[in-house]
């Protein structure tokens, strides 16, 4: 039989585990519906949103519509990422071998750090998938009708973007380890609503919503293997297991191959509903909650390996029977593997308490509070439609693994045909703040600041969705265009640094002994600023 080397063991098991929650982690929520004034306020609408797009921000505000509200708008961002992955020394991150053969991580190339930045935007669309852009543009349309003059209900529909979000890199960028193409978007095309007065100061309101969801990522895999003493048990164990002599022709850094996913689920949905109270033309306290969205996503897979790694699973062929017993499975030994993958998701369920005040007749203040429930991503399960030959050895390392560090790394991450990412995400509660100044009759100016806490912990962290802690500031105006109709524009700058230590994340640089999740960058230095630039213009009459 052919020598293998169990560096591709652990690699097996870490290599899939890049499939990081697509939840942009703060980065999307509220941003991307497009409107300019909530935009320039910093997102704080609670109490103080009118026209279709209270739809999103709190339905009972529809109610405020006289007779008839129709809105066009635009919204554009770019993102421009730039971060490093650098090693205390060039390419040095640890010592596996007593000889000192494989000092050098030949992902660094001899340097002392290399850059992750990103060629372009793009989003993932229906029909369309991967779409490169020069920029990430979301149009959206909407309109809120009252059923008479002196009737108490308004209808409402409108269309927007949830979630947009996504970049390619080069694929011989470092960065390609940790996504080389991301897209992930979550369109509402269909909002059916309703605001209903029932006092005079006193409205609700409610709205579905019907979503398209979809996701697509291609990435380049590694597997960068743990300590000598944990490999050479997981090692033995096996040869036990099997009957056979692996070798110990340890390489600590291998490249596994490629991985593309697109899945989509052309329908999730959720409700929003809303409460406002509007005693006084000075004051408005309003409250929203949003369910979550679950999804089923549907789609393909394609798995490319690498040459040594397809040799290591034809020389592992004939141990099927014996891998079976450590919850391995059928092993296929191609150079590819392809079929139907299905992803559950979930858009998290999120509250918002604001109040709006009219400290002078010129100046308005608006404060919300925000709370995202991104703790209900725990974990992500992916499920195909064959055993893979990566998530055989997957299965089989993560149960060793489990035994030698005394069950402590956390639960069973994958089956043969099955694939759990545990994520750990958190729930999140943020403050935001927006001003308004009425210069004139028909222009007001507006301001914003939001701290945005990120869902993703510092043990998280990586460069699929390389954001953390991040701060929004807001400008904008609206402008009185005559009788019933007006502009409005909004502009937001999005800032976010992290820092992640050499061995700090568990998806990125983890060296934690028994540690099966992927970490691409073991024992390395992560830095990475992400700036964002959102833009959002609307066109709205009303009667």
């Amino acid at each position: 039989m052919m020598k293998s080397s169990p560096r591709y063991l652990s690699g097996a098991a870490l290599c899939v585990c890049l499939w990081h929650n697509p939840a942009p982690a703060q980065l999307s929520h509220n941003l991307s519906i497009g409107n300019p004034v909530a935009l320039s306020m910093a997102n704080s609408a609670t109490a103080y949103i009118r026209g279709p797009d209270a739809i999103h921000y709190n339905p009972a505000a529809l109610a405020l519509v006289e007779t008839k509200y129709e809105q066009y708008k635009l919204q554009m961002g770019f993102f421009d990422y730039e971060g490093t992955v650098s090693g205390a020394a060039p390419g040095r991150t640890f010592d596996p071998l007593s000889n000192a053969d494989y000092l050098d991580d030949p992902l660094l190339q001899g340097e002392q750090s290399r850059d992750v930045s990103v060629e372009s935007p793009s989003v993932y669309l229906p029909f369309f998938g991967h779409t490169p852009l020069p920029f990430l543009v979301a149009p959206g349309y909407g309109f809120a009708l009252r059923g008479g003059t002196h009737d108490q209900f308004v209808f409402a529909n409108s269309a927007f973007a949830v979630q947009i979000f996504g970049y390619e890199r080069d694929m011989d960028n470092i960065a390609a380890f940790n996504g080389q193409r991301f897209g992930i978007t979550r369109l509402a095309y269909f909002n059916p609503s309703i605001g209903f007065e029932l006092t005079d100061d006193l409205y609700v309101g409610g709205s579905i919503g019907f979503s398209w969801q979809g996701l697509g990522v291609t990435t380049r895999t590694r597997s960068v293997l743990n300590t000598v003493g944990e490999l050479s048990a997981l090692a033995g164990n096996l040869e036990s297991e099997l009957g056979v002599d692996l070798g110990l022709g340890l390489n600590p850094y291998n490249d596994v191959g490629v991985l593309e996913v697109e899945a989509e689920d052309p329908l999730s949905v959720a409700y929003t509903l809303g409460l406002l109270w509007h005693p006084t033309n000075w004051l408005s306290v309003g409250f929203a909650y949003q369910s979550e969205g679950k999804a089923r996503m549907k789609g393909d897979f394609k798995l490319s390996y690498t040459d040594s790694f397809n040799a290591l699973m034809a020389g592992l062929q004939p141990a099927d029977n014996a891998l079976a017993v450590l919850d391995g499975g059928v092993i296929s030994a191609e150079p590819a593997q392809s079929g139907d993958v299905e992803i559950d998701f979930t858009q998290p369920q999120w509250a918002s308490v604001g109040v709006s005040v009219l400290v002078t007749p010129d100046w308005r203040v608006n404060m919300d509070v925000k709370w995202v429930d991104y703790s209900v991503l725990k974990e992500l399960v992916f499920e195909f439609d064959q055993d893979l030959d990566y998530l055989v050895l997957a299965s089989v390392v993560n149960n060793l693994a489990d035994i030698y560090s005394g069950g402590g790394i956390g639960g069973d991450y994958a089956d043969p045909d099955v694939l759990r990412l545990q994520r750990h995400y958190e729930a999140v509660v943020d403050v935001s703040i927006g001003v308004e100044y009425r210069y004139s009759d028909n222009l007001f100016l507006r301001a914003g600041y939001e701290p945005r806490s990120s869902s993703i912990p510092e043990d998280r962290q990586d460069l699929l969705i390389p954001i953390g802690d991040a701060d929004l500031y807001t400008l904008g105006f609206g402008y009185r265009m005559g009788e019933g109709a007006q502009l409005d524009v909004g502009f937001a700058y999005l800032v976010s640094e992290i820092h992640i230590a050499p061995g700090e994340s568990r998806n990125a640089t983890s060296a934690l002994e028994g540690d099966v999740i992927y970490n691409p960058y073991r024992g390395l230095q992560i830095d990475h600023k992400l700036e964002g630039y959102v833009f959002s213009l609307a066109y709205s009459t009303y009667f």
